[in-house]
């Protein structure tokens, strides 16, 4: 069974944002979470994903670490915005594209949605999907 929980985080209607990403990839999306700086909150984990742990407790300690990192991103939007690239425009999104996943994040100000989609499901249709909300 899929793991599901509430927005916490988001300055924006993450829920929302959920229901977007699967209008555009259905059972694609695999993972769907809100972060700030500090912290993380799972909203949608598939339950195929979720058959691969041995139960909740072991999931969320390894998103804990694979997500610990999220805070990065905004010092990587930072660094393109105030020195590699000035006059691009603000960052809007981060995308990274492995053999079986592909890990869209999303940016606002302060808070953004860490999602893993299948990798046939696309990254910046679900982006502009979106977008609206952010």
């Amino acid at each position: 069974m899929a793991l599901t929980g509430d927005s916490e985080l988001a300055e924006f209607d993450a829920e929302a944002a959920l229901e977007r990403a699967r209008d555009v990839c259905g059972d694609g999306v695999q993972s769907f979470m809100e972060f700030s700086q500090n912290e993380y909150n799972i909203l949608y984990v598939h339950d195929d994903i979720v058959e691969m742990y041995r139960d909740e407790q072991h999931l969320r300690e390894h998103y804990a670490r694979v997500l610990d990192h999220l805070h990065m991103d905004f010092m990587e939007r930072d660094t393109y915005e105030n020195t590699l690239l000035p006059n691009a425009g603000h960052v809007t999104s981060l995308v990274t594209h492995t053999e079986e996943l592909t890990l869209l994040r999303l940016l606002g100000e302060t808070t953004g949605l860490y999602i893993a989609l299948d990798p046939d499901c696309s990254a910046e249709a679900v982006s502009e999907a979106i977008g609206p909300l952010r």
